[in-house]
């Protein structure tokens, strides 16, 4: 028996089901095939696909099963191979709107260096990843905490670095942007009206959160961060306009308010909020 366990992201992987149909019908997959399939929702007459199923009958179905195959979750791939069972892992990846970010391919990628699982990077190759677990002897994983803790925390150091430089490039080109905006207006109307100022960066925090909302699923826990980011750099915005606005150009005030805004905001929020992710955490 094949054992499908999709995790409790809440995103489709309908693509990974999609493949053990076709491999099924095929006749690579000639065993039965069980689907925990969580958020996924998918209809088959060839396989036994449930939402959830209880913890004590998961448990036994892990036990019982020849294959396991799964997505990339650490915790999902954590289970099966401390119970020594055959695992096939595949990532879910950003581009399919599968998850938010592609840390699924380093976790397999790491588990499969260890020895551990069989990784499979693209659903492609399934088949021949599923011809190469029939003689595939996984390391025996030993309940060494430390040297687990150890690859999370190198894993989580290497991608807390990616996702600082990603979202300070994703705010700072937002902010150049809207700063172009503001330039062609305060030229265009020749104005110092700070009512105005303001009027313009409140647009441009509702812009940024919709943005946001829109292309994360999870629109509630984005949009609220999102505020409080956003409440961070107009504070800081407020000041620094109030300080600058008597003793320089409108020009320098426009440009350092911005860049200083969304520089100094961002790094209030980290220290406000631990240094979690902005939008993932």
């Amino acid at each position: 028996m094949i054992l499908v366990t999709l995790g409790t992201q809440d995103k489709s992987f309908e693509r990974l089901l999609i493949e053990i149909e076709r491999l099924i019908d095929k006749k690579i997959i000639q065993e039965e095939v069980i689907v925990q399939a969580g958020y996924t929702k998918y209809s088959s007459n060839k396989m036994k696909i449930f939402d959830y199923l209880p913890k004590d009958e998961f448990e036994k179905l892990i036990d019982k099963c020849n294959v396991l195959i799964t997505h990339g979750g650490v915790g999902s791939i954590f289970d099966s191979v401390s119970r020594e069972k055959r695992v096939i892992a595949i990532p879910r990846l950003s581009k399919y709107k599968e998850h938010v970010n592609d840390h699924q391919i380093q976790v397999v990628e790491e588990f499969g260096k260890e020895g551990y699982i069989l990784p499979c990077l693209e659903i492609s190759n399934l088949e021949k990843t599923l011809k190469k677990i029939k003689s595939f002897h996984p390391k025996v994983y030993k309940r060494d905490n430390k040297k687990m803790c150890t690859i999370i925390e190198k894993y989580i150091k290497e991608e807390s670095k990616k996702t600082f430089s990603k979202t300070i490039l994703q705010y700072f080109s937002f902010g150049i942007l809207f700063l172009i905006l503001q330039l062609i207006f305060f030229n265009y109307k020749k104005t110092t009206n700070l009512g105005v100022h303001f009027i313009l960066w409140i647009t441009s925090y509702v812009i940024t959160i919709l943005m946001y909302s829109l292309k994360n699923h999870n629109a509630r826990k984005v949009s609220r961060k999102l505020c409080i980011f956003s409440f961070c750099c107009f504070l800081v915005h407020f000041l620094v306009f109030l300080i600058l606005f008597n003793i320089t150009s409108i020009l320098n005030t426009v440009i350092f308010s911005n860049i200083s805004t969304l520089l100094i905001g961002y790094f209030i929020y980290m220290l406000i909020f631990g240094g979690r992710n902005l939008l993932n955490d």
